[in-house]
């Protein structure tokens, strides 16, 4: 941020999602994050016209960086399924930047458990990121009646690994992906 003065839309909805991680959704208030940001509550309203409307870019902001920008940049990496396949299974390991998007969906699903907004937002997000994954085991050679059911434990290893302490190195969290891929993309597909 070059001035406290000049803070954007997205300058807000980072701090919220601060807030939302760090306390929650109920947390999530006008007053608190001026306060946070050290600025006068008039710059918020000049971005949003109400909460409401902050907590849907909350929303909106998770959809595109955590699904949208994701799937766009493994397309335009020009790699194979089962590649882009691989690379979906190594993002819980990408280091800080990982561990903050884990804690921003951490902090939504949390809110979905009680707020229909919310909710909605995590079913269409999954549903979106399972789709795609179905779609890839697909073009990789699996049958799409297995398609589905291995997408499905493929989604649900990554959002585990969000919830679980983990210790261990790059090096063993690679290995186990390549052993959870083996399990998950029969060897009769073509090779990683």
């Amino acid at each position: 941020m070059s001035s406290r003065t000049n803070l954007t839309r997205e300058d807000w909805i980072h701090a919220a999602q601060h807030v939302l991680v760090t306390s929650g959704v109920d947390a999530v208030r006008v007053d608190t994050l001026a306060k946070e940001l050290k600025i006068t509550r008039g710059s918020f309203y000049y971005h949003f016209k109400s909460r409401s409307e902050l907590l849907e870019g909350i929303l909106d902001n998770w959809r595109v960086r955590a699904t949208e920008e994701v799937i766009l940049h493994l397309r335009n990496a020009h790699s194979s399924p089962l590649q882009q396949l691989q690379r979906l299974l190594e993002l819980p390991s990408h280091g800080r930047t990982a561990k903050d998007a884990a804690a921003i969906e951490l902090g939504i699903r949390a809110w979905a458990r009680r707020d229909k907004q919310a909710r909605r937002a995590i079913d269409e997000v999954d549903s979106h990121r399972l789709n795609h994954i179905e779609g890839l085991l697909i073009q990789a050679g699996i049958p799409s009646h297995e398609a589905q059911d291995r997408a499905y434990l493929m989604y649900a290893y990554q959002i585990s690994l969000s919830l679980l302490p983990n210790d261990e190195t790059l090096q063993q969290r690679a290995q186990r992906n390549l052993r959870i891929a083996s399990i998950l993309i029969p060897e009769e597909s073509a090779p990683i």
